[in-house]
């Protein structure tokens, strides 16, 4: 357990390509529900979901979770786990803050337990997980792609293939691990012009010389967009259910 560590989940109703998504069931229990559940031992008294719904808070607390209402119009996952740390009591006694999907229902917690680690011990001011992945994986535009310096340090993220040429990709698992002051720092940054192109948010933070640290995990978790991913994780879900 941490005491000055805090996982926020952010899940909001109005999913673009699936409506509700966060409240779809898979198997005997909702998305969020899912999420929480993988999350709530590592850090039982730290674990908060950032929603717009009712509906959904009410499920991340029965999941063990503690729900902070959030606006409906924030901007982006990383401002709506922002506003959500500063609704938790006492939180400038927390030094290190987790955004995990809300669309992950089989995320890793020895992941997120690697990044806090790795928080606590290096000066990067951000530190999120990546997989060794082939170029068949790597091709995909929606996978998106890191290439790092000898220290580990992000260098760049892309939707396209980088490195040209290569064999083996990482590929970037959208988990953030954010020093309090850099969380503070990154959401009133102004969006950048690699950002804009990419889509990507993380780049926001790489052209404003914020540091970026990887951690190696072992797989890609899955994560529910369209109807397409939940047939697949209620697929994967009675699968693992069964041995």
């Amino acid at each position: 357990m941490y005491s000055d560590v805090a996982v926020i989940i952010p899940s909001r109703l109005g999913s673009t390509r699936l409506a509700r998504k966060s409240l779809a069931q898979i198997g005997d229990k909702s998305l969020i529900s899912h999420v929480v559940s993988k999350l709530v031992k590592l850090v039982k008294n730290g674990l908060y979901v950032a929603t717009d719904s009712e509906e959904i808070a009410q499920e991340a607390e029965k999941a063990g979770a503690t729900a902070i209402m959030t606006d409906e119009d924030c901007p982006s996952g990383s401002e709506r786990v922002f506003q959500a740390f500063e609704k938790i009591p006492n939180h400038h006694k927390i030094n290190y803050i987790i955004n995990v999907q809300g669309d992950m229902p089989f995320v890793d917690p020895n992941a997120v337990n690697d990044i806090i680690k790795k928080l606590k011990t290096t000066d990067y001011d951000i530190v999120t997980p990546v997989v060794k992945v082939t170029a068949d994986v790597a091709k995909n535009p929606s996978n998106v792609k890191v290439v790092v310096d000898l220290a580990g340090r992000a260098m760049y993220f892309s939707r396209s293939l980088v490195p040209y040429d290569a064999t083996e990709f990482l590929y970037h698992v959208g988990i953030y691990g954010f020093k309090r002051d850099a969380l503070e720092k990154f959401v009133n940054l102004e969006q950048s012009e690699y950002e804009k192109i990419e889509k990507l948010e993380q780049l926001r933070a790489l052209e404003h010389g914020m540091k970026i640290g990887i951690c190696f995990s072992s797989e890609i978790p899955i994560s529910v967009d369209t109807q397409e991913d939940l047939n697949k994780a209620r697929e994967y879900y009675s699968w693992i259910s069964e041995t």
